[in-house]
C-alpha cells in the first residue's frame, strides 16, 4: 500500500462536494479517506456540508 500525500488529501477535500467522490479521486474507500482527514485533522467535504447547513437559519 502505498501513502498518500497530505497535501494531497487537503487539497482533495477542498475541491470535491462529498466523501465519496474524494476517495474515488484518490482511489481509496471511503472510510479510508474519512479515517485519514481526521487523523490529520484535514476537514472532509461532509463536514464542511454540516457546518455549512446549520449556519443557514430556518424559517
Amino acid at each position: 500500500m502505498h501513502k498518500t500525500p497530505i497535501d494531497q488529501i487537503e487539497r482533495v477535500a477542498r475541491v470535491f462536494h462529498s466523501n465519496q467522490d474524494a476517495s474515488r479521486a484518490l482511489g481509496i474507500t471511503t472510510q479510508a479517506f474519512s479515517r485519514l482527514c481526521r487523523q490529520n485533522g484535514i476537514g472532509t467535504p461532509y463536514a464542511r456540508m454540516r457546518r455549512r447547513r446549520q449556519r443557514i437559519p430556518q424559517p
